[in-house]
């Protein structure tokens, strides 16, 4: 290899390695015109954390060691008002489609074992978009975006590799999700039984980057399981933890978060060996607020997992690309799960159809330094973990509006809460009895966003149908898209009638489909009038 070759390979990566390359060539007497090509194509690495509290990042000040993501901190920028979900897998459905989750009928409640609930197949994910434009794609860790049919895995939605496993609450060692394996890769079941899930994790984002093409750019997701329940972690981690308390397993999920940090400093690391570091963009969050009861938490924020209340939604989140973005920076303008997709897009020059619907906005000139703020309100439900106490919420900033709707057998009870988030981010001053037009406008936005909820989508619920009896594997209880029907249309006698009498309980057909039910219906009008018959 000459010596100009093994100076191409070295500086390969980025823009300031472009022009550094320019500059040797320069160097060794190149007095030809020099054609500087377009900068590659930036890897992406996506870190998210499952029940991480608002406090328990170790650049925060507090006890548990997060080293990996208080470098992350320090040498990208900090998202100090990112919004996730309250919950699991709406957060996952954002992330996904940049569509907000209560319109994908997955937001109420997390997708359970027992439900068959998962991405519709026409959704365009992100994984989908970066594969389009050229990216290899990987998945490694918790997938909890549906599990029955084929098309709701990850491999029919846009990622090349998937290597973990499809429900939350996978036992850390065994495996395991209500009695059945639930540990696979790309369809095919793995087994490692008394191997530490998130060390799993690790080895195999490790591996995915060891083994891919160099050819090409990358797009790896890493959802780890941790600090998750169920709490369990090595032995000797738990033991660095000695001075927090075992109650509600604060030590357990602490060092649960260690194991989770350690991983992520791993894949960090092995970036920089492989010289990919300067042109990855690495974006770390979690998926929700900490869980009290499990250990988390979320001070000096109010609420946790599974309320609408910033603890339960506003989560440690952190951006790098060095040299792109601005080091040990604070970003404090609103940004959302929603928004991860188009901004990353926008980032990597990767350009989404024309046509596809999103909901999250692109804040990538923003996170550059530009004055854009968020332009349309967010919106949170969650009925977990009781069922019929249901949280939402709508941000249109600074106004928060919070209801608590506890729903009984003959009455529904409603709580509103107004905050001025940005004089009040603890939420401790309640302005709903002086702003009566503000909470009336935002809770008619509230009523129709709700609205917009499929009927069957996700609802509260802890238990199974008693009819209901779960896999051996999980892996092998998918039903193939060969034995599915390509089209399919609900044969119930729908018609504009019965969806007035609904209301806004939710949406019972698309558009498209209510737009023929009323054509049928003003058709059927005209031939009774035309013969002269009675209704």
């Amino acid at each position: 290899m000459t010596v100009m070759q093994r100076i191409s390979m070295r500086f390969r990566t980025g823009r300031a390695s472009l022009r550094l390359f320019a500059t040797l060539l320069l160097g060794f007497g190149c007095t030809a015109t020099l054609a500087i090509a377009e900068p590659e194509r930036p890897n992406i690495v996506i870190f998210l954390a499952d029940d991480l509290g608002w406090a328990d990042v170790g650049y925060r000040g507090r006890p548990i060691k997060t080293a990996s993501i208080d470098r992350l901190a320090e040498e990208g920028v900090r998202l100090e008002r990112f919004y996730a979900t309250p919950i699991c897998s709406p957060t996952r459905a954002a992330l996904m489609t940049a569509r907000d989750p209560i319109r994908l009928g997955i937001a109420y409640d997390q997708i359970h074992p027992w439900y068959n609930a998962g991405l519709d197949k026409d959704e365009y994910t992100l994984a989908e978009a970066f594969q389009d434009a050229g990216y290899q794609t990987a998945l490694v860790g918790k997938w909890h975006l549906g599990h029955t049919q084929e098309h709701q895995l990850p491999n029919a939605q846009g990622f090349d590799e998937f290597w973990g496993h499809v429900h939350t609450n996978t036992d850390f060692y065994d495996h395991k999700r209500e009695g059945g394996h639930d540990l696979q890769h790309n369809g095919e079941s793995v087994h490692e039984p008394g191997e530490y899930l998130t060390h799993l994790e690790a080895r195999e984002a490790l591996r995915f980057i060891r083994e891919r093409d160099e050819d090409k750019p990358f797009l790896l997701y890493v959802p780890f399981t941790a600090p998750h329940s169920p709490m369990q972690a090595p032995q000797e981690t738990i033991d660095k933890y000695a001075g927090l308390p075992e109650k509600d397993y604060r030590r357990t999920y602490a060092a649960m978060v260690d194991e989770m940090d350690r991983a992520m400093g791993q894949v960090l690391a092995e970036l920089e060996s492989e010289g990919l570091a300067e042109n990855t963009v690495v974006l770390f969050f979690s998926d929700n607020g900490g869980f009290h009861g499990y250990g988390g938490n979320n001070e000096p924020l109010r609420g946790q997992k599974g309320q609408t209340f910033e603890g339960g939604i506003r989560v440690p989140a952190v951006i790098r690309w060095p040299g792109r973005l601005q080091a040990n920076q604070a970003f404090n303008d609103m940004m959302s799960v929603l928004d991860v997709m188009p901004t990353l897009a926008a980032a990597a020059g990767v350009e989404l159809p024309a046509g596809t619907e999103i909901d999250g906005e692109n804040r990538w000139p923003a996170l550059l330094g530009q004055s854009v703020p968020r332009k349309t309100p967010l919106f949170f439900v969650s009925e977990i973990p009781v069922p019929g106490m249901i949280f939402t919420a709508v941000i249109d900033w600074p106004w928060k509006l919070v209801q608590i709707v506890r729903e009984g057998q003959t009455a529904t009870e409603t709580r509103e809460m107004l905050f001025q988030i940005d004089r009040d981010p603890n939420e401790q001053n309640n302005l709903a009895s002086s702003e009566p037009e503000k909470v009336a406008h935002l809770a008619e936005l509230l009523r129709q966003r709700r609205a917009e909820h499929p009927l069957a989508g996700t609802r509260g619920t802890l238990v199974p149908h008693p009819g209901w009896i779960p896999a051996k594997d999980w892996a092998q209880a998918v039903s193939p898209s060969e034995h599915l029907q390509d089209q399919w249309r609900n044969e119930l006698p729908f018609d504009e009638s019965l969806i007035r009498a609904i209301g806004d309980r939710g949406r019972l057909v698309d558009e498209e489909t209510r737009a023929r039910l009323r054509k049928q219906e003003r058709e059927r009008e005209k031939a009774w009038q035309q013969g002269g018959g009675e209704r």
